[in-house]
């Protein structure tokens, strides 16, 4: 009898300890559903977060912009010297004539300035060893197109010329125009840390409205938007890295920026719903 009671005791212990460990094992290492269940679980936060995304926010983009962002790709200096982006003071706003291709006395390209993006085609003559005059047309479909009339010098790597407006809209306008090159960097500004790191509550919260516009717009001037807003353009049009490339940058920025402006935009809202209830 005691035998038998003793044998009892040890199974009973065994099957005890079989169940505690297994309870261990189970929490320590999560089951298949308990796996999928978690992957369903970021697969709908990624699914709300892209709800929210300002690449995917505004209206579609126009043809003609992919058309003309087509001839932005083929642009290659190497080819050509007179090719790339002539970038400079144009009245109280910033340009960039862009030079695609040529093609015997033809020429073609696309000019941006204040939020506009117009294809510009025209013609192309060497005047002398180096220097070419050229004439180029916006298409006149909008009310602000006019005409180029420039020179290039190519030993001292500038275009100057003039520019009038088909309709009496707005005034004729002189420029000198130097050749630069674009390449994005998310160093450039003054809070870099827009376009290099993921920011947190505790780093917005306790911003003035107008840093937090500032810093957002930053993000998109770092990949060259030209804005149609007067006040911000004057800003980064005054910036010697900014260059004008694009209306519509929204498929350029990355998954930091995405979030970031996200997380901006929210207290822009914020500051515009409360800020008089807080008093200023």
């Amino acid at each position: 009898m005691k035998h038998t009671s003793i044998v009892t005791f040890f199974c009973l212990a065994f099957v005890l300890t079989s169940c505690d460990t297994k309870k261990e094992q189970a929490t320590e290492n999560p089951t298949s559903e308990t796996k999928d269940s978690v992957a369903i679980s970021e697969a709908a936060q990624d699914e709300l977060q892209l709800e929210n995304d300002p690449r995917k926010i505004g209206p579609a983009k126009p043809t003609s912009q992919y058309q003309i962002e087509e001839d932005i790709y083929k642009i290659n200096s190497s080819e050509n010297p007179l090719y790339g982006y002539w970038v400079g003071a144009f009245g109280k706003n910033k340009i960039n004539i862009a030079l695609a291709q040529v093609v015997e006395d033809s020429i073609f390209g696309h000019s941006v300035c204040a939020g506009n993006f117009r294809a510009i085609k025209g013609t192309i003559k060497e005047t002398d060893p180096g220097i070419y005059a050229v004439n180029m047309k916006e298409p006149g479909d909008d009310k602000y197109d006019g005409e180029f009339n420039f020179n290039i010098d190519l030993l001292k790597k500038e275009l100057t010329g003039s520019w009038k407006p088909y309709q009496n809209t707005v005034g004729a306008k002189d420029y000198t125009l130097t050749k630069r090159q674009f390449k994005y960097d998310p160093t450039l500004g003054d809070f870099p840390q827009a376009s290099t790191q993921v920011l947190d509550v505790p780093e917005v919260e306790n911003l003035l409205p107008e840093e937090i516009e500032m810093i957002r717009n930053e993000i998109y001037a770092r990949h060259g938007y030209s804005f149609n807003n007067l006040k911000i353009r004057r800003i980064f049009d005054a910036k010697d890295w900014y260059i004008p490339m694009s209306v519509d940058i929204r498929e350029e920025l990355t998954d930091i920026e995405a979030q970031n402006i996200h997380l901006l935009y929210n207290y822009e809202d914020y500051y515009e719903e409360y800020y008089d209830d807080y008093g200023r």
